[in-house]
């Protein structure tokens, strides 16, 4: 539903920063190579890193390279908390059309799973469906606050992962695709 493009940032954001917040890999190209230490979300979700940050302390100037669209600000979360933090806006995940036979193959299809990563591709994929509620689709949300921003008919076929990872929704798509094939 999206795609990634990086977006012309001022390098000059990076000067004189003790480190590099990331939360997402799609900010990575933007840092690589300025030979900065980086705080990354990692396994964990962005409250363990702020958490992270937090027992750190304000130390050193820090840059959180992100996307357009923030699910959390850590800027405005720790600079009222002493930190000095910048905020580089790095890519944008801009959405793109489905294909003209792509919403009929959901509603045709027998079982189908849909894996959500953000809150805003949740509410994204929910406009696109447009109140269809195909038989055969069953989605997983990687969070509570993402399967939050689908309609409640929806959010009732959808699996939530144990933890907000890349590897929580492996499983959960995996136990989703087990559980559909035991369907009559």
């Amino acid at each position: 539903m999206t795609t990634i493009m990086p977006l012309p940032f001022d390098p000059v954001v990076f000067e004189d920063a003790g480190a590099v917040i990331l939360t997402s890999p799609n900010a990575v190209p933007a840092v690589r190579g300025r030979g900065l230490p980086v705080w990354c979300v990692g396994p964990g979700t962005a409250e363990d890193l702020l958490a992270d940050l937090r027992a750190a302390g304000p130390r050193m100037r820090l840059v959180h390279a992100h996307g357009r669209h923030l699910a959390r600000d850590l800027v405005a979360a720790l600079t009222p908390e002493g930190f000095d933090i910048a905020s580089a806006v790095v890519y944008e995940a801009r959405t793109i059309p489905w294909d003209t036979p792509v919403l009929p193959a959901i509603e045709a299809a027998a079982h189908l799973v849909a894996p959500l990563f953000s809150p805003r591709a949740a509410g994204e994929f929910a406009a696109r469906l447009d109140g269809r509620v195909p038989e055969g689709l069953r989605i997983v949300a990687i969070s509570a606050n993402c399967a939050a921003r689908l309609p409640k008919v929806l959010r009732a076929r959808s699996t939530i992962a144990r933890t907000p990872d890349a590897a929580a929704m492996c499983r959960a798509i995996a136990a989703r695709l087990l559980h559909l094939r035991s369907e009559p």
